[in-house]
C-alpha cells in the first residue's frame, strides 16, 4: 500500500483506518457497558418497588385471611379495581423515587403489574420496556431497547 506523504510525515492508510476502527470499537464497548449498567439500575429500582409492594400485599392478605375474605381480596387484586390501581401507582412512585422514568439518555415505558393467585400463593410480576438513546450528529435516536421483567411471590400462611 502506498503511504500518504506530506511535509509532516507519512501515515499509511491502513493505520489510519485501524485507528478509526479501534476508536469505534472502544466507543461501542463503552456504550454497551453503559446500557448494561443502566439496565441493572432500572432492574434494581423495579425490585425495590416490588419489595415495597410485597409488604403492602402481605399486610392486606393477612387482614383478608383474618376476616375469612381471601377470595374477595384475590378478586380485588387480580381484577380491575381501585385497589389495584392504587398498588400500581404506589409501585410507579417507588420506581420513580429510585430512577428517572424519562431522561435524555433513556425512557421507561409500558410499566405493567400482573397478579396471579393460585390457592393462597400470590405471584406478582412487573414488566417494562427501556429504550436507550444516543446522540448522532446532533439528533437523538433510539439505539437500544430492552424489556425487563421482575417477579416475586408470597404464600398467605395465616388465617382461616
Amino acid at each position: 500500500m502506498k503511504p500518504l506523504q506530506n511535509k509532516r510525515g507519512e501515515v499509511p492508510i491502513a493505520s489510519a483506518i485501524a485507528i478509526v476502527l479501534f476508536a469505534m470499537v472502544i466507543a461501542m464497548a463503552l456504550y454497551i457497558a453503559y446500557v448494561y449498567a443502566q439496565t441493572t439500575a432500572v432492574r434494581n429500582a423495579m425490585n425495590k418497588g416490588l419489595s415495597n409492594l410485597a409488604v403492602t400485599i402481605s399486610e392486606d392478605t393477612y387482614a383478608a385471611l383474618r376476616e375469612s375474605d381471601f377470595e374477595a381480596y384475590a378478586e380485588k387484586l387480580t381484577g380491575s379495581s381501585a385497589y389495584r390501581r392504587e398498588l400500581e401507582n404506589k409501585y410507579r412512585q417507588d420506581v420513580l423515587g429510585a430512577v428517572e422514568l424519562d431522561s435524555d439518555k433513556y425512557r421507561i415505558d409500558n410499566i405493567r403489574l400482573d397478579f396471579e393467585v393460585n390457592g393462597k400463593k400470590i405471584t406478582y410480576t412487573c414488566t417494562c420496556d427501556v429504550v436507550f438513546y444516543a446522540a448522532v450528529f446532533g439528533n437523538t435516536v433510539p439505539a437500544a431497547a430492552n424489556s425487563l421483567s421482575v417477579s416475586g411471590a408470597h404464600t398467605a400462611k395465616y388465617g382461616r
